[in-house]
């Protein structure tokens, strides 16, 4: 799928960069942004009325961590050398679906 990746006062080739950062982080898991883009919302919509023997599907817990390093890979990357980096809120790494 596509991923999109939005940080204030960024230019397009700080943007490649940090995408490529984020594509070599889920290579490197074995992951696609997919599975993470659903392994994460598995696990924010997990339901713990569900009772304790209930689980996230096998996988969902580790594809929705490689997706969180590779949002992490992406802004240090797109960000390299700007002294600050933009705070939670202020840039996202979203995946189309």
């Amino acid at each position: 799928m596509t991923m999109v990746l939005k940080v204030p006062g960024a230019n397009p080739e700080e943007i490649a960069k940090g995408l490529r950062a984020a594509q070599a982080v889920l290579d490197a898991a074995g992951v696609t942004d997919v599975q993470g883009a659903w392994g994460l919302h598995e696990l924010e919509s997990f339901d713990d009325s569900l009772g304790r023997s209930a689980k996230p599907r096998p996988g969902a817990v580790g594809a929705a961590f490689a997706l969180a390093q590779a949002r992490k890979a992406a802004l240090a990357a797109c960000c390299e050398g700007w002294g600050q980096l933009p705070r939670p809120g202020q840039w996202t790494l979203d995946v189309l679906v």
